[in-house]
């Protein structure tokens, strides 16, 4: 998704090719790439576009404020089954589904899903609704057990 919205990003920000690969670590020759739809961003300098412009419109549109949990559920952090501790989403998500303890929510503005417990810790983020309804039925049914995304 950042690569095919990096040169709305870029502009957005009124950068020029040059400062912005600077920024993202990659070379000119690479982002003329990528904003041309030739190339995708690599892992890292998605995530640090992502993160280092969080705030302009063209990512909160992408991603609202869930940059860095995105980030965190991707790179594999999380401890004891769940990811971290959530606000429980009562501004920005939405309640699709309450099963075995797990509530699937859906973000307002990015239409993202994500599963968190009772006491609001995360355990699954995704964007296909299928695949986060299944999670859900797999959490309900062996109670947040298995580590596995």
């Amino acid at each position: 998704m950042v690569s095919d919205k990096l040169r709305l990003i870029r502009a957005d920000l009124d950068l020029t090719q040059d400062k912005m690969a600077e920024l993202i670590g990659i070379s000119k020759k690479t982002l003329v790439q990528v904003e041309k739809g030739r190339q995708t961003l690599g892992f890292t300098a998605a995530g640090l576009t992502a993160v280092l412009f969080r705030k302009s419109e063209i990512v909160q549109a992408m991603f609202g404020e869930s940059v860095l949990e995105i980030l965190d559920l991707v790179s594999g952090k999380r401890r004891s089954g769940a990811w971290y501790k959530t606000m429980g989403g009562k501004v920005w998500w939405t309640e699709m589904q309450r099963s075995g303890g797990f509530c699937l929510q859906k973000h307002v503005l990015t239409g993202h899903f994500r599963i968190i417990d009772e006491d609001h810790f995360l355990h699954y983020y995704s964007m296909d609704p299928s695949e986060a309804h299944k999670r859900l039925r797999e959490l309900a049914e062996d109670g947040g057990a298995q580590e596995g995304l």
